[in-house]
């Protein structure tokens, strides 16, 4: 029996493994598939698709990343019902959010450099253990504003991807985005609110005591490699951090 699923567009941005996995999600609702049920076989998969091996394992990988597929070793992949991949566009593209509430952001680019001693935020997040890394440090503008601070600790390999000017004003999740092995398939987000120091009140120019709220971020790829790190410093006073949720089979679900 042939099983029904979408076609592989190769002049896509999207990586092929990527886009199966999307594909067997899609595989998965609209055959609705219970908790449990087998997802199709890397045999079925490599005789449906001209793909590697090696792109069917790093798409099923992804699923597994996500939640959503479970391998058990000898006899396949199986669907998880329950934990939904969800889009997380807004939640994770600090500018796109803004964007949403008819803001423009601009970026101004601070500082950049490359670091080998410990970054202090970090505490509790362990080494970045790359050969070399890169800090960013940038404001955020909204109607000539000030609204944020953003810093970036990237591997030196992946900092040199981006143009001057990308480094500058361009969105870095978009351009981590473009490369499969800065593909992010999770992250994982600490907020924290304290006033300013009087270091960061002079730099920002704003009163000592300013209360912020700071979201230090971790991203990880397919194979669950950590590639970057991040500190948003938000100036509370100026933005609200709004979330819907909703109760869905006795769960809590981040709505869009």
């Amino acid at each position: 029996m042939r099983i029904n699923l979408s076609e592989l567009d190769r002049n896509s941005y999207k990586p092929l493994y990527v886009q199966l996995s999307e594909i067997l999600l899609e595989y998965a609702n609209d055959s609705h598939l219970e908790h449990g049920d087998a997802l199709p076989s890397e045999n079925e998969l490599l005789s449906r698709f001209d793909v590697s091996r090696n792109t069917i394992r790093l798409a099923v990988d992804r699923l597994v990343q996500l939640g959503v597929a479970k391998k058990i070793r000898g006899q396949g992949t199986f669907y998880v019902k329950g934990k939904r991949a969800m889009s997380v566009n807004w939640l994770h593209a600090f500018e796109d959010s803004l964007k949403r509430m008819g803001l423009k952001v601009t970026n101004k680019l601070i500082d950049k450099k490359t670091t080998s001693g410990r970054v202090g935020w970090l505490a509790g997040l362990g080494t970045t253990q790359w050969d070399e890394t890169v800090w960013l440090r940038r404001i955020k503008l909204a109607a000539d504003e000030l609204i944020a601070v953003e810093e970036r600790l990237l591997p030196g390999f992946v900092a040199k991807r981006f143009s001057q000017s990308e480094t500058e004003n361009g969105i870095i999740i978009d351009l981590v985005e473009q490369y499969p092995d800065t593909q992010i398939t999770r992250f994982n987000y600490i907020f924290c609110s304290h006033p300013l120091t009087k270091k960061e009140a002079r730099t920002l120019k704003l009163p000592h005591g300013t209360n912020y709220m700071r979201r230090i971020g971790e991203y990880y790829n397919s194979v669950n490699g950590r590639f970057m790190l991040s500190r948003l410093t938000i100036i509370s006073d100026r933005i609200n951090l709004e979330y819907h949720c909703s109760k869905q089979d006795e769960s809590w679900v981040l709505l869009q």
